[in-house]
């Protein structure tokens, strides 16, 4: 879905949807804490970052609650 503000500038265009975000020809997603990570030159490239992200983040959180323990 392609999503023009009337302040943007005509040759910034962002497509949308509900956890990525494309900027001009550039690729980003958006974590659960609000922040845009990117940019990717592909979609492809943005789903792997996402899974990596993904990873990451549940490894981070699974340790720590290990040493909580």
């Amino acid at each position: 879905m392609l999503v023009m503000r009337s302040t943007d500038l005509e040759n910034k265009k962002y497509i949308r949807s509900s956890r990525y975000v494309m900027e001009g020809s550039f690729w980003y997603f958006k974590t659960r804490e609000g922040d845009y990570l990117g940019p990717y030159p592909s979609v492809r490239e943005v789903f792997e970052a996402e899974r990596k992200y993904i990873e990451l983040v549940t490894h981070s959180l699974r340790s720590s609650f290990a040493k909580s323990q």
